[in-house]
Parts: C-alpha cells; sequence; structure tokens
C-alpha cells in the first residue's frame, strides 16, 4: 500500500512513471515528491513507490 495525495492504494513496486500512468495523471506541468522529497523527473522512471511511501503529486497553476 502507498498513500497518493491523501489516498490509499495497493500499487506498490513501481516507478513513479508507472504510477503516474496507472492514475491517469498528465506528466505535463506536474511536480512529484516521495515521503517529502522532490523526486526529479530524471528520476521518475527509478524511482519506486515501495510499501507505505507516501507520494504527493501537485500541478502547476498559473494566476494572478
Amino acid at each position: 500500500m502507498i498513500v497518493v495525495n491523501g489516498v490509499e492504494y495497493e500499487y506498490e513496486g513501481v516507478v513513479i512513471e508507472e504510477l503516474i500512468a496507472l492514475l491517469g495523471v498528465e506528466p505535463r506541468g506536474i511536480a512529484v515528491a516521495r515521503n517529502g522529497e522532490i523526486v526529479r523527473r530524471s528520476e521518475w522512471v527509478t524511482t519506486v513507490a515501495a510499501h507505505l511511501d507516501h507520494i504527493e503529486i501537485v500541478t502547476a497553476a498559473a494566476g494572478g
């Protein structure tokens, strides 16, 4: 089990890139943190979401 943006999922052992696809999130314009640490986009293919990890996915928003 992992927690993504406060919601529990049974996905574990998947890399961040796969997780984003499984969740149906558009990867453009987002940032990802794993257990409070930013995951660089270049590391999405090697960073594994493991049991009890907390993943935060945030979208950049423009405004004024």
